[in-house]
């Protein structure tokens, strides 16, 4: 909607800005304002290629179906969820002499490289190359969990500390 409302109240700068576009890929000027002049004549159209060639998303076509991509993202979810699990369910039954320690350590591994396979395998549904894509999402899962561990340890201190006072008043009492 919002590259609607930039079409309808503001045609000339986002001509401008997908000419300058097409100039930096290559075209001369006077081809791309020829070619992105005719495109804005069809505004639905000329629409779809600048969500694309701006913003990179794809238009979702009429036939998609958010049952399926519901369905889909969940088992999507059920299954690059088990992976990070395998540290703690499946390498202590099979390798009962491993520390704890080891054990997180077999469980970052093992998220690290499902992060950078689900970025790989969503390169399909970009622009980005498969590295690119496995990389970024590499890198923004590594910092949720980086985050979600410090929240969790810094609430597993406060919660101790909160316990430790509290007993100590109520032995005191």
């Amino acid at each position: 909607e919002r590259e609607y409302w930039e079409y309808d109240n503001y045609p000339e700068g986002e001509v401008a800005e997908m000419v300058d576009m097409y100039v930096a890929k290559g075209m001369t000027r006077e081809d791309a304002e020829l070619c992105i002049g005719l495109m804005s004549q069809h505004r639905d159209f000329f629409v779809d290629v600048m969500m694309l060639e701006e913003l990179g998303l794809q238009v979702p076509s009429e036939d998609d179906n958010p049952w399926k991509d519901g369905f889909i993202t969940f088992a999507s979810f059920i299954f690059f969820g088990f992976f990070p699990l395998l540290g703690y369910c499946i390498f202590p039954f099979a390798f009962p002499h491993l520390s704890s320690h080891t054990l997180f350590l077999i469980a970052c591994v093992c998220t690290s490289c499902t992060l950078f396979l689900l970025g790989a395998v969503k390169s399909n549904f970009s622009q980005k190359t498969w590295y690119r894509s496995g990389f970024e999402m590499l890198l923004i899962g590594g910092l949720v969990a980086i985050t979600a561990y410090v929240i969790g340890a810094v609430t597993n201190a406060i919660v101790q500390n909160y316990w430790k006072v509290n007993l100590a008043q109520i032995q005191g009492v």
